[in-house]
């Protein structure tokens, strides 16, 4: 039986997630509206334009046909269409209306601008391990849907009359993104430039955030950048097969959102440095801080610490 407690827990998330969104409009609206006429239409065009010339052959045809498309119907248009959705989204989240509805349709518009804006995260190579941020958002709109039914009215998810459970469709789908990161770690490139990464996120940043990562970039210099990188590599992994396999979870679970929120401290440099244009390709702030949202729906789900407080009470009545 769900409590009220995972009740509170998943409207706390929608907020956050709809927060989220308003960053995004904001910053979409600042770059591609607010700007100087022309430097706001030159800005919205360049989201679009930047990832033909790093992606295949075969993606660069679609992604030419859509800034036809943008093109022939007026950048502003598109672009005043495109920070409404954004503000939408993030409306429906923080007030809780309509978002069923909205879920999908962030679904959709999520998927378009991972094929678009994201370009499917190409290009792959020199240790690209991002498959872009907008299919994280796909996946986060996938678990405030699958958990809407709590979040209306406390009920608890009937999986008799629905076999399928979405939270564990969510959670191999994840699984499978985990994955994919997982197979770029092992790539020679990144296992050997690992601290490029890292070096480069401290660039343009704040000094208390640049400070942060030098704190990491000592300790792992420390340690050895090729044994760290393989670690990496091997918390993905485990991370993965964890949440494909459903075993271990009250485990990794907790891993998998320490680590996230690891990474984003470090390699994505709490999503900075902040400017008018972080957020054209949805990075507002940060890549990985999504998984960290997402694993946060599964740690009610999973409920780690409900075990732990069980087990620590049955040492209390033995002593």
């Amino acid at each position: 039986m769900q409590s009220s407690r995972d009740h509170t827990a998943y409207v706390s998330f929608r907020i956050l997630f709809g927060a989220i969104w308003l960053l995004n409009a904001w910053f979409h609206l600042s770059d591609w509206l607010l700007a100087s006429h022309g430097q706001a239409s030159q800005n919205f065009l360049h989201a679009f334009v930047h990832p033909v010339a790093h992606s295949p052959v075969w993606l660069q045809h679609y992604l030419l046909a859509v800034i036809n498309t943008i093109t022939s119907i007026g950048l502003t248009a598109v672009a005043t269409g495109m920070v409404m959705v954004d503000l939408l989204l993030a409306f429906s989240m923080l007030l809780g209306v309509s978002v069923r509805l909205f879920c999908w349709l962030g679904i959709a518009y999520s998927l378009f601008c991972w094929t678009t804006l994201d370009s499917l995260g190409y290009p792959y190579i020199d240790g690209q391990t991002d498959p872009g941020v907008f299919v994280n958002y796909m996946l986060a709109f996938f678990f405030v849907l699958s958990a809407q039914p709590l979040a209306d009215d406390g009920s608890e998810r009937d999986n008799k009359t629905n076999p399928v459970d979405p939270f564990a469709t969510g959670r191999i789908l994840f699984g499978l993104l985990w994955a994919f990161d997982a197979i770029l770690k092992w790539q020679p490139y990144f296992l050997t430039h690992f601290m490029d990464q890292l070096t480069q996120s401290a660039h343009g940043q704040p000094v208390w955030i640049a400070t942060v990562i030098q704190l990491a970039i000592d300790a792992i210099r420390f340690i050895g950048p090729f044994p760290v990188a393989v670690m990496v590599a091997v918390a993905e992994t485990l991370i993965a097969a964890s949440l494909l396999t459903g075993r271990w979870l009250k485990l990794f679970v907790p891993v998998g959102l320490l680590y996230s929120l690891a990474v984003w401290m470090t390699a994505e440099g709490w999503g900075g440095p902040y400017h008018a244009a972080t957020g054209v390709r949805g990075n507002v702030i940060g890549n990985v801080i999504i998984y960290a949202f997402i694993f946060l729906y599964l740690w009610v789900d999973v409920k780690p610490l409900t075990v732990w407080s069980c087990t620590h009470r049955k040492k209390l009545n033995v002593t």
